[in-house]
């Protein structure tokens, strides 16, 4: 998939808020893993979240569910009502074919980022050991 000056999922590449940096690009690519499992709803993936490291208490509901209106837009997620919901109807999300080829590029430029990230501390593990403070 071609690239521009934007990421894979729209982002602004170098602006700080890339899947390093803990900003929207990370919880949308978590919220895409998410989806990849299982069809699934907002509340539901506001708990799951914690596993990547989000705190479900502090984090805002309304940016889960922005994240979410944003892999809409782009085409990753699509969102239908549920219609079988015993109580208020509920939009269930699910991942697209589309979602799930930007998700495989995102797992890839992630991993890309670990080793650069991993050199990096190896590097200053090495030069703190030789000039140790």
């Amino acid at each position: 998939m071609p690239r521009g000056p934007r990421g894979p999922m729209g982002g602004a590449r170098g602006g700080g808020i890339g899947p390093m940096r803990g900003g929207i690009m990370f919880l949308q690519t978590c919220l895409l893993v998410l989806l990849r499992r299982e069809k699934s709803y907002g509340y539901s993936l506001a708990s799951d979240i914690s596993q990547f490291g989000f705190n479900p208490r502090t984090l805002d509901m309304s940016i889960i569910y922005r994240a979410l209106r944003g892999l809409e837009i782009e085409g990753l997620v699509s969102a239908d009502w549920d219609e079988r919901s015993m109580g208020p109807q509920r939009r269930m999300y699910e991942i697209t074919p589309r979602g799930l080829e930007v998700l495989a590029l995102s797992m890839a430029e992630l991993g890309n980022r670990k080793r650069e990230i991993e050199a990096l501390e190896h590097i200053y593990e090495q030069a703190t050991n030789r000039n140790p403070s």
